[in-house]
């Protein structure tokens, strides 16, 4: 467990670095994102990972009506890693 959040969390920030979540908005990645927590099947993510995502998706979608986007995109991609999205 602690070996796929070291992962998703050097995977989220080498996309943040490249720029590559960058390319669309906020609100589109958070709706994508969303959709994917309810969909995601167990083989692209357990439950525990899911749990995960979702509690970084709601950091994220807070952060960001606080103003504090770069947090929120940072919290967003680790969370879009966890459900399998960036692979």
């Amino acid at each position: 467990m602690f070996v796929r959040t070291l992962f998703a969390a050097t995977l989220s920030l080498a996309v943040l670095a490249s720029g590559g979540a960058s390319a669309q908005s906020f609100d589109s990645l958070l709706a994508e994102t969303k959709a994917a927590a309810l969909t995601v099947t167990a083989v692209q993510a357990d439950r525990s990972e899911r749990d995960l995502a979702n509690q970084y998706i709601i950091m994220a979608e807070s952060l960001n009506r606080q103003g504090d986007s770069a947090k929120a995109l940072d919290l967003l991609t680790f969370a879009r890693g966890k459900l399998g999205l960036l692979r």
